[in-house]
């Protein structure tokens, strides 16, 4: 006897920015070997690159969602005797696993826990999509809202989420640690400890092993999107910019920041020898908000923080408090210089990059002193102009290099209709000299809705690809990578 079964409706994703087109989520989970390669993979990468993205498993629960939002995918790229081998793989959140079983979305709006169905109640909605850090041998998948997932490093399969062994206090980590290149120290942070809206910055020295050397907390002048930070040879700089949270705006239903230009843009500056017991605040002149940094830099009587800033907050993601019209504005290379022999709290400004720029990047052997050579996304103004906006802002079509010695800026066009994603750099070998070495970039190919990844001289990129290893379908788009040299995996998994 045939029995009426009410199907569920079927799967659909809204007619929105966020989920067509090249944005599409692609959602696709496996392993293709021996992908195609056009040129040469240099003998010298050994090893696996991974990078982090944030790929929508299913339809928004209110029918619209931000880019922010999707599940963590990762995709590493394992690179050994000339072979290439992509694997693909979603981060087994708690989120991701609840929603896996219910076959549909279960959380609602970007860290908005009001927004939820009443079923996840109290539940975990880190998505860790953001960034992947190597460190005492294990492998995290970031989210700056919630703690790190471990992740395989060989097939990707999660392990589950961390807290250190009982170390980490705080129920968030940073997506942006620092890693001390002279001892191995994981340089980390947390903001809005707790999980809700505070004014609360926690900061971590994690050694070589894993260990908590240090936790300490400070109170940021208001609560502020702290996406990153600063780490010199002697001090910890923080930028608090007017990217705010009310927490009773977000149990409206409200997004979770607020772009705020009344407020003042401050730094706090951190002596790692003393901590937060011996903190300083500086004001900068105007209201600003830091994208990603360079590096940070101190020469006795000056703290010199290297970043990118732009006059806006966010605006593709979240919206300006004052103006609901108002536009993102581009982000500029700035250097802010701090006078630590003075009395006062003002910040030295100046454009040390003056190209629109965005995924900096530096050789990071080299990090924490002053550094020649920088790395970034791009475009030219004239020849080669930006793309259509997609969701997370108008995507560049360019990396640039900056030789602050020569005063050069050198860029590599990645072709029409093409985007290439944040850049990461390898260095040629271990004691190679600062910028000699590797460039590497996802490269979105819009047009033929697919991806490829590209292999660059990082002190020639005017020079083209050395390698373009190119994947026979799209992955999604993400936000940042990093390289894990074999030896570091070790012989016993397969190098």
């Amino acid at each position: 006897m045939n029995q009426h079964v009410n199907l569920p409706p079927g799967l659909q994703f809204p007619e929105d920015i966020v989920f067509t087109g090249y944005a599409a989520p692609v959602r696709i989970e496996g392993e293709v070997h021996d992908l195609e390669v056009i040129g040469r993979i240099p003998p010298e990468l050994e090893g696996i690159y991974i990078r982090n993205s944030a790929d929508h498993a299913y339809p928004p629960l209110h029918g619209k969602d931000i880019f922010l939002n999707g599940d963590g995918m990762v995709h590493s790229v394992r690179m050994q005797n000339g072979h290439a081998d992509l694997t693909m793989r979603y981060v087994r959140t708690r989120k991701f696993e609840l929603e896996r079983k219910a076959r549909r979305a279960l959380f609602g709006a970007y860290r908005n826990p009001f927004t939820d169905s009443p079923e996840v109640e109290g539940e975990d909605n880190n998505t860790a999509n953001t960034s992947v850090l190597w460190h005492h041998g294990k492998l995290y998948a970031l989210k700056e809202s919630g703690r790190p997932y471990e992740i395989d490093p060989n097939d990707l399969t999660t392990r589950g989420q961390s807290d250190f062994g009982g170390q980490l206090t705080s129920r968030t980590f940073t997506a942006h640690p620092k890693i001390d290149p002279e001892n191995g120290d994981c340089v980390a942070f947390a903001y809005n400890c707790e999980g809700v809206a505070s004014d609360e910055i926690e900061v971590y020295v994690i050694d070589k092993e894993g260990q908590f050397k240090s936790t300490e907390r400070f109170k940021a002048p208001y609560c502020s999107m702290v996406h990153d930070f600063m780490v010199s040879r002697n001090f910890i700089a923080f930028v608090i910019c007017p990217m705010v949270c009310d927490w009773e705006r977000v149990k409206r239903g409200e997004a979770y920041w607020h772009w705020d230009s009344h407020k003042l843009t401050h730094i706090a500056v951190i002596p790692r020898d003393q901590g937060v017991k011996a903190i300083r605040w500086y004001t900068a002149p105007r209201a600003v908000m830091q994208t990603h940094t360079f590096n940070a830099w101190d020469d006795g009587s000056r703290l010199v923080l290297d970043h990118f800033v732009t006059a806006s907050g966010w605006l593709s993601q979240f919206p300006d408090i004052h103006d609901p019209h108002a536009h993102e504005m581009p982000p500029f290379g700035e250097r802010w210089v701090v006078d630590l022999a003075s009395a006062g709290s003002e910040v030295k400004i100046e454009r040390f990059i003056n190209h629109i720029g965005e995924m900096p990047v530096v050789d990071n052997r080299f990090s924490m002193r002053r550094t020649r050579h920088f790395w970034f996304g791009t475009n030219h103004p004239e020849s080669w102009p930006m793309l259509p906006p997609g969701p997370k802002g108008p995507p560049f079509t360019c990396l640039g290099h900056f030789d602050e010695q020569t005063g050069k800026i050198e860029l590599f066009y990645a072709g029409p209709d093409s985007s290439p994603e944040e850049p990461c750099f390898v260095p040629r070998s271990p004691d190679a000299e600062e910028g000699d070495g590797f460039l590497m970039t996802m490269v979105g190919r819009r047009a033929e809705n697919r991806t490829d990844l590209v292999i660059l001289d990082a002190r020639n990129l005017a020079k083209g690809p050395l390698a373009v290893i190119k994947f026979p379908c799209r992955v999604h788009e993400g936000f940042h990578g990093i390289w894990v040299p074999g030896n570091a995996l070790g012989s016993d998994r397969g190098f």
